[in-house]
């Protein structure tokens, strides 16, 4: 079994604001870690989705705002990057079979955006049955606003984080 490094959605367009300093974070945390795997999802805004039909977000359905952060290209091979047109990584039929084909159990998320991509790909991994651990200091919500962030930690403590759980007729 082996561990990957997920990078969620870290593209030119959404490393504005709180987020612009991320790519230099996530370079430096890949230069000092030994990871299997380092694998990239980056967000590609499809038409037909929701986004477009419900949301009237129509920005972001080609390059230059769906590449990867330039930052961190040294580490994006032919083999490692994965298009998603849904919040969740699970959604992206090749990232899954890449997990499954080399066998990969445990994963460290990171990226942008905290409060949705990367939540939802942490609770799918959950559910799945995955290690997961989200890093908190190599995530960024792509608004100002501290507000969102501060709500992800929160959920992420809450319900992905180890704890000893004690029922309430023990209390």
């Amino acid at each position: 079994m082996s561990k990957a490094l997920v990078v969620i959605d870290v593209q030119k367009y959404f490393v504005v604001d709180r987020a612009a300093n991320l790519p230099n974070k996530i370079a430096w945390h890949i230069k000092e870690n030994d990871y299997d795997h380092v694998l990239f999802l980056k967000f590609r805004n499809d038409p037909q989705s929701n986004f477009h039909k419900l949301l009237n977000f129509s920005e972001v359905t080609k390059a230059p705002a769906t590449d990867i952060h330039e930052t961190l290209t040294e580490f994006v091979t032919d083999n490692n990057v994965f298009e998603k047109t849904t919040y969740s990584a699970f959604k992206a039929e090749k990232f899954v079979e890449y997990l499954k084909e080399h066998e990969v159990d445990a994963l460290d998320l990171c990226g942008i955006s905290f409060d949705a991509c990367v939540l939802s790909t942490a609770f799918e991994a959950f559910d799945l049955g995955y290690e997961v651990n989200i890093l908190d200091h190599l995530c960024s919500v792509s608004s100002i606003s501290s507000e969102l962030e501060d709500a992800a930690k929160i959920i992420v403590t809450r319900d992905l984080r180890k704890r000893e759980f004690r029922s309430k007729r023990e209390v």
